[in-house]
């Protein structure tokens, strides 16, 4: 059966395509929405309410006003000092510290609801959270109570460059450094020490996501 969209479907469409989601299902398992509910108000075959709607804006880093109306009449006022008039804003969900533990693994769904949101621009497609960090670990590039933005699906490992990790059920944040295989620290303590691994393979099934940006008030 083939549906016609309606204004709001099409535009729940286009920002799921644009937050990096290839397809409707994808998104679905990201949003913990059950399929056919989602995929029903994207095709249009069902309508949305507005607890719904602020659930995909939030996650798809568009405004609620947009997705309802084809308006925004925050943009102009809300963007960045400094922003191009069309850089992307992106809501990145501020979860956790990156000591804690909670993201057990490289699966495990991200929940979104109920966490402080954090708003960025030009950071390009990717599935975004954030976390504050603890520790001197990595305190070259993150020092304490910095707050780094992950992208949960760059899962690629690249020598030298920082990601998070699940290491025996907790995260740890460090470099990827394959010879030998190993993730290591980036600091200016000395007692800190790497986390050696067999393999660049046992290193990517460990991966949560590569560390894009980080930041810290003053």
């Amino acid at each position: 059966m083939h549906f016609m969209g309606t204004p709001e479907s099409d535009r729940l469409m286009q920002a799921r395509r644009k937050a990096g989601f290839a397809s409707a299902s994808d998104a679905a398992k990201a949003l913990g929405v059950k399929e056919p509910t989602y995929m029903g108000h994207e095709n249009g075959s069902r309508g949305f309410k507005k607890v719904s709607a602020e659930q995909y804006a939030r996650r798809f880093g568009v405004s609620l006003e947009w997705l309802l109306t084809g308006r925004d009449s925050s943009a102009k006022r809300g963007a960045p000092k400094g922003a191009a008039p069309d850089d992307k804003i992106t809501l990145v969900p501020l979860l956790d510290s990156v000591t804690a533990g909670k993201l057990r693994a490289p699966s495990s769904q991200i929940p979104v609801d109920d966490v402080p949101l954090l708003a960025f621009a030009d950071l390009g497609r990717g599935e975004w959270f954030a976390l504050k960090v603890e520790g001197d670990s990595m305190d070259r590039i993150s020092p304490d109570s910095s707050v780094v933005v992950v992208n949960r699906i760059d899962r690629n490992l690249v020598s030298g460059k920082p990601y998070i990790f699940s290491v025996r059920g907790e995260t740890t944040y460090k470099v990827w450094r394959p010879d030998p295989a190993r993730l290591a620290p980036y600091s200016t303590n000395p007692m800190h020490e790497p986390v050696f691994v067999k393999s660049r393979k046992d290193a990517e099934g460990m991966v949560i996501g590569r560390v894009k940006r980080t930041l810290l008030d003053l």
